[in-house]
């Protein structure tokens, strides 16, 4: 018997897999910089074309844990004409790794793609991205079938510093790091461990730098054959933040990354947002680790910030190709 995935694979191979939408980074990131003014204007075609997908957000890590999560991003999407039938809201717990959320993350597919038609958008935060991308690779006949793209924002897919901090293997902190903010962290770090230690939050194994990177190693290797299919369907979204800008608690954990590891999000270093060999980055915006996806977000960023994100996301599907490198359209 053929195998389908197989066929898919070579087919990509050959062929090249083609992106039905911009790429650019510039042009998401005109989007995006024109939506947080309330400039962008999504043509009714446009609008149109992007609220006949089926989109699915899956939340990172604590995600379970946090009202609000999404909250402002699915309004948008309604607001544009998107049913509340056709947006679905996954938060994996914190307990347990993206190997032990495969299972949940299957049935929650499962049922998604069986409730109707729509080739689905995926947006997927912090972890989430992670466990949206374990998803695709092992799937890639449903995602060239089913999956329209994989936006992946913020995802810390070559760990972060903190999780290693929480586990005794970051590095320790010293006068580098400002002393108000090193005694706030090392408070933190105090409660988080003590989580830790008693089972809760097992999933921060999963977020070393070393675990997190040995794991899409692995993976990559692993699922090969998937990478042409998939390839083109992940777009990654990146961000940056002063930790000047945050607020108290989340400006402490940031002023360590900032200080052992280089700039970052807040949570996740730059340059740690991405795989690479797969997908193609739409750039770097200037957000905390919470501001695009949280009602109650890092720094002090409003809800146009969650509609910008959205917006720009929908001027991308919802681009036919012969128009897909067009400038963003303004009021």
């Amino acid at each position: 018997m053929i195998d389908r995935r197989a066929i898919l694979c070579v087919v990509a191979l050959c062929c090249g897999a083609s992106r039905g939408f911009a790429t650019e980074p510039g042009d998401f990131l005109g989007c995006f910089a024109s939506a947080t003014r309330g400039e962008l204007r999504i043509p009714k075609s446009v609008q149109r074309r992007a609220a006949g997908f089926r989109y699915v957000f899956i939340g990172g890590f604590l995600g379970d844990r946090m009202g609000g999560y999404f909250a402002q991003n699915v309004r948008e999407l309604r607001a544009r004409g998107v049913p509340r039938s056709a947006i679905h809201v996954v938060l994996p717990d914190s307990d347990h790794t993206v190997d032990e959320h495969r299972g949940l993350i299957d049935d929650e597919f499962r049922k998604i793609l069986d409730a109707g038609p729509e080739r689905l958008v995926v947006i997927a935060h912090s972890r989430g991205a992670c466990n949206a991308l374990a998803y695709a690779l092992d799937h890639p006949d449903v995602v060239n079938d089913r999956f329209e793209a994989l936006f992946l924002v913020q995802g810390p897919f070559g760990g972060t510093g903190i999780a290693d901090y929480l586990l005794g293997e970051g590095e320790s902190m010293d006068g580098e790091m400002p002393p108000g903010h090193r005694v706030l962290a090392h408070l933190l770090g105090r409660l988080e461990k003590a989580l830790i230690d008693r089972g809760r939050h097992g999933g921060v194994a999963d977020l070393t730098i070393e675990s997190s990177r040995a794991y899409w190693r692995r993976t990559l290797a692993e699922h090969a054959g998937a990478i042409p299919v998939v390839n083109s369907k992940v777009f990654y979204i990146e961000s940056r933040v002063e930790p000047s800008r945050l607020r108290l608690f989340q400006r402490a954990a940031a002023w360590y990354v900032r200080t052992y590891y280089g700039p970052s999000d807040g949570v996740v270093a730059a340059g740690d947002q991405t795989l690479a060999g797969i997908g193609v980055s739409l750039g770097v915006v200037d957000a905390g680790h919470a501001d695009l996806t949280r009602r109650f977000p890092n720094t002090r960023a409003g809800r146009q910030t969650r509609k910008a994100l959205v917006q720009s996301i929908m001027m991308m599907v919802g681009r036919a190709p012969s128009i897909a490198t067009g400038s963003p359209q303004m009021r």
